[in-house]
C-alpha cells in the first residue's frame, strides 16, 4: 500500500515546479502557498490529509489510498485543478462547479488543499446538489458505488463492492476484507462512526455514516478483532485497548469496497 521513495521524490519535484497561475484563477480565494505546503505535507505523510468538519470521508478514503500508492497522481491532480479548474486521473474526470471553486474554506474546519482535492471530486460527481461549503452535509456524502467507480476509473483491478446501506455485515465479510488486505488490496470500510469511540463502539447502529481505510491486516483471534484504520487525519486503533467481539464489531460494520492498485 505504501509508495516507494522514487514515487515520493517525483511527486515532490512536481510541487517544486509548480506552474504559474493564470490571471483568472480557478480557486481565487485560496493561496498558492497553502496548496504547496499542503501538498508537500501529504506526500511526506498521507495521514495529514483530513476532511475536517466536512462530510467528505468518501473522497478522503479514496485519496488516502492514492497518496499511498501513487502520490504523483494526487499531486498532479491537485495542481491541474488549482491551475485550470479541472483534472483527470485515468478515465476519472473532475470538474467542480463555480460555487465549489470560489469558496474560501475556513482553515479551522478544513485545510485548503483538502478542500480542493476532496470537495472538487465530490462536487464534480454531484448531479443535483452543489457543494459550496463545508456545512453542506447532504452534498458531501458518498455512496459505495461512487467510491468503487473512482477506483475503477483510475485503474484499480477487480474492484469489489460488498456493502449494504441498511443491514450490518458479519464474520464472512470481515474474513473477506482480511483476505483482501493480505493480498495487498486496498480496503475501505463502510461503517457507523460509533465504531471509532470507546464509549459507543459496542452499541448497535441503525444507519451507515462514515468511510475509513484499513491501514494493515486486522488481528482476528477466535471471535475477537482489532484493527488500525485511517480516518480524520490519523491512524486510529479500534478499539484503542483490547479487542471487540466480531458480533460487537458487526453492529457498526456495513461492508467494504476493495481493489488492487496497479503500479505501471
Amino acid at each position: 500500500m505504501f509508495a516507494g521513495e522514487m514515487r515520493k521524490t517525483y511527486a515532490l519535484s512536481l510541487i517544486q515546479n509548480f506552474p504559474e497561475l493564470p490571471k483568472g484563477r480557478p480557486f481565487p480565494r485560496i493561496s498558492e502557498a497553502d496548496i504547496v505546503t499542503g501538498l508537500h505535507d501529504r506526500v511526506i505523510d498521507p495521514t495529514k490529509q483530513n476532511q475536517g468538519t466536512a462530510g467528505l470521508c468518501g473522497p478522503a478514503a479514496f485519496f488516502y489510498c492514492v497518496l499511498n500508492y501513487k502520490p504523483e497522481l494526487y499531486v498532479q491532480y491537485v495542481i491541474d485543478l488549482f491551475t485550470t479548474g479541472k483534472a483527470r486521473i485515468g478515465s476519472l474526470e473532475v470538474k467542480p462547479g463555480t460555487g465549489c471553486r470560489v469558496y474560501q474554506p475556513p482553515p479551522d474546519k478544513i485545510a485548503a488543499v483538502d478542500w480542493v482535492a476532496l470537495a472538487s471530486l465530490r462536487d464534480s460527481d454531484n448531479f443535483i446538489m452543489d457543494l459550496s461549503s463545508v456545512d453542506d452535509e447532504l452534498s458531501c456524502g458518498s455512496m459505495p458505488g461512487d467510491v468503487a467507480n473512482w477506483f475503477r476509473q483510475i485503474g484499480y483491478r477487480d474492484v469489489r463492492d460488498d456493502t449494504n446501506l441498511y443491514f450490518c455485515k458479519g464474520r464472512k465479510e470481515v474474513e473477506a476484507f482480511d483476505r483482501d488486505m493480505r493480498f495487498n488490496r486496498d480496503v475501505c470500510l463502510f461503517i457507523n462512526d460509533n465504531m471509532l469511540d470507546e464509549h459507543t463502539n459496542r452499541l448497535k447502529s441503525t444507519f451507515v455514516n462514515h468511510w475509513v481505510v484499513v491501514d494493515e491486516p486486522p488481528e482476528i483471534k477466535g471471535d475477537r478483532i482489532s484493527l488500525s484504520v485511517y480516518t480524520w487525519g490519523a491512524v486510529q486503533r479500534i478499539p484503542q485497548v483490547g479487542s471487540l467481539s466480531l458480533a460487537e464489531f458487526s453492529r457498526n460494520f456495513y461492508g467494504y469496497v476493495s481493489g488492487t492498485p496497479t503500479f505501471s
